[in-house]
């Protein structure tokens, strides 16, 4: 009797811990998912509505769609404490904890790239790092298929 308790109890935590990675993966995509909407919602602002970075920093901030992102809130206060877009972005997604390491990266590298060129020059670099991110979205639903 107790040979088959111990096996239910390993069962059972094994499912919950399966369980549980699986559902990272399905947020990991999710929040690419995410990610992607905003990078085209920045294009817009940028494209057809001419804003600074602070005045996206703000409507990312009001419009409420983002709010599963840490760093959206974070940016918008750290764009009124300091004069330097970049810093801002970067200091915000240092502060977001739900990120990987790898989305960071890929967030450090947008915060970076806004702000530094022409208008063109930003909307084909969002162009890219969608690119980028539509490709993560592509490996995280292989990933979730198989272990999910």
């Amino acid at each position: 009797m107790l040979r088959i308790l111990g096996a239910v109890c390993i069962f059972s935590a094994s499912a919950l811990v399966g369980i549980h990675l699986s559902e990272n993966i399905r947020n990991k995509k999710e929040r690419l998912v995410l990610t992607e909407k905003m990078l085209l919602e920045i294009s817009d602002y940028i494209r057809w509505n001419s804003l600074t970075l602070h005045e996206i920093a703000d409507r990312l901030l009001k419009s409420n769609q983002y709010s599963e992102f840490e760093f959206v809130s974070s940016l918008s206060q750290n764009c009124m404490n300091t004069r330097s877009f970049p810093s801002a972005w970067e200091n915000a997604v240092k502060s977001d904890n739900q990120m990987c390491g790898e989305e960071k990266k890929l967030f450090y590298e947008i915060g970076n790239t806004l702000g530094t060129t022409d208008t063109q020059g930003q909307l084909s670099a969002l162009d890219m790092y969608k690119s980028r991110i539509e490709k993560m979205i592509l490996e995280e639903s292989e990933r979730y298929r198989i272990k999910g």
